[in-house]
């Protein structure tokens, strides 16, 4: 197994995943069980018609697709089917404890990081942090109780989005499944050229090369939140620890 940053362990996703659904259990055991299989792109197909089985993502990367009942419509890059979404979302709150409240949990923002208001009603949550590459923007999302599909397909999604150089698949992102207080996280890495497939129909995927995602899923009493960091690879790796450290304050909201 590879080892992520803050020492989590991580096991690499040579392909897609296998239809095996992933347990939200803190085990190495059930990392060692994920397979693969080639299934179509990873979370944040903007254009991917919603399945019966929701399909996941989150635009920035790949989006999240919602369930049948709730089917987004959009094209936010950060998180894939819009729920019909307004042009800007509600400004998020921080209590007393300086703790970012984005509903059904809250976390700490990190040091040199600016938070935003939200460029739609779908994201609960937007924050942003400079480089000497480029700003990376951190958008949080939630899609309601029944979340936007399983783990695997979300990370399918996202990771879709990602191509190497020569145009071949990314074949080694890099999953951990981790716990912050009361809420299971299942993260992953991936880098290379992003193409964000969330695009509106007939528009052509605009590419960037040089990009790095660091994404989230956290499960809480509410269902799934996505966290979705994407920016320059020089930027997101230079704070992925704060990232982590974001990550690992999370608690739920009272």
């Amino acid at each position: 197994m590879d080892r992520l940053k803050g020492g989590r362990q991580s096991a690499p996703l040579p392909g897609m995943f296998k239809q095996t659904s992933i347990a939200l259990v803190l085990t190495v055991g059930l990392l060692g069980s994920l397979g693969c299989k080639n299934n179509g792109p990873v979370p944040g197909s903007e254009n991917g018609p919603s399945a019966a089985r929701p399909k996941v993502g989150t635009a920035e990367t790949s989006g999240a697709h919602p369930g049948a009942a709730n089917q987004h419509q959009g094209s936010d890059p950060h998180a894939g089917l819009a729920m019909n979404a307004a042009p800007g979302g509600a400004e998020p709150q921080i209590d007393a404890a300086g703790l970012l409240d984005v509903g059904a949990i809250k976390f700490k923002v990190p040091s040199g990081w600016s938070v935003r208001t939200p460029k739609s009603s779908m994201r609960r949550a937007q924050l942003e942090v400079s480089g000497d590459k480029g700003p990376a923007e951190l958008v949080v999302f939630y899609f309601g109780p029944q979340g936007a599909g399983s783990p695997e397909d979300n990370i399918d999604r996202w990771v879709g989005q990602f191509s190497n150089q020569d145009g071949s698949r990314v074949e080694n992102p890099s999953l951990a499944l981790v716990k912050a207080g009361d809420q299971e996280i299942t993260r992953v890495e991936v880098a290379g050229r992003y193409a964000n497939t969330m695009a509106q129909p007939g528009q052509a995927a605009a590419e960037q090369s040089g990009q790095r995602l660091i994404a989230a899923i956290v499960q809480s009493a509410d269902g799934p939140y996505y966290f979705k960091f994407l920016g320059p690879d020089e930027t997101v790796t230079a704070q992925a620890k704060e990232f982590d450290g974001l990550l690992q304050s999370i608690v739920a909201s009272q």
